[in-house]
């Protein structure tokens, strides 16, 4: 890896390519949740494809939205794993065997959270154009801003403390403390949690009042 060549070892001397080991799995993680709700929801409600038809089911608009994030969770995961499976021969030093068990459970968490972020922009926009800048706005965003790639030290400290604040970064950043120092953080996995959760149901609201049914 270039980083790898130019970092070494994270603040916490974890050599580079295990520390950024969990934030490259939760990036491709947010690749696949970006392109299948695209896919599933976006795509098919700006085209009218079948759509239409799905939202005159028998069914509130907030389990519409709970299936298509379970669709999307699943379909990350089985990226994910196959990711890791791929990505751990390229590691300097092996991960513990928990850790091919809690990586899925918090990119599930992740998944839950990134994936109401990207429908709420899915139902408010109409245009393409308008979807991709957004986006390509929010992929930027967590490559630079959820310390996927560079932890928050090598940031201004005002900058690093705001930007450790987002629900995205708690995730990854409570990973890594159990991944590398088997500490656990209970505030940083009920947050996003509760964030994820409330913002479902805004979601199944956004897409009622959006479809007017």
């Amino acid at each position: 890896m270039v980083m790898k060549n130019i970092v070494g070892q994270s603040i916490d001397q974890v050599p580079y390519d295990v520390w950024v080991f969990p934030g490259i799995i939760l990036l491709i993680a947010s690749v696949s949740t970006f392109s299948l709700i695209y896919r599933d929801f976006f795509n098919l409600r700006i085209h009218k494809k079948s759509f239409i038809p799905i939202t005159l089911a028998p069914y509130g608009k907030t389990h519409l939205v709970i299936g298509f994030l379970v669709t999307s969770i699943i379909e990350s995961t089985v990226y994910v794993i196959i990711a890791m499976a791929v990505l751990t021969v390229l590691l300097s030093e092996p991960l513990n065997w928990s850790a091919y068990f809690i990586i899925p459970l918090f990119t599930f968490l992740y998944t839950f959270l990134l994936g109401n972020l990207i429908i709420t922009f899915s139902v408010l926009t109409d245009r393409i154009s308008t979807y991709l800048s957004i986006t390509i706005s929010v992929f930027l965003f967590i490559l630079f801003a959820t310390g996927v790639l560079v932890e928050f030290d090598f940031y201004p400290k005002t900058v690093g403390t705001l930007l450790s604040y987002s629900p995205l970064s708690m995730i990854l950043s409570d990973l890594r403390g159990i991944l590398f120092f088997d500490h656990l953080e209970w505030g940083p996995i009920i947050i996003p949690i509760t964030i994820a959760l409330g913002w479902t149901w805004m979601n199944g609201y956004l897409l009622k009042r959006k479809l007017k049914q």
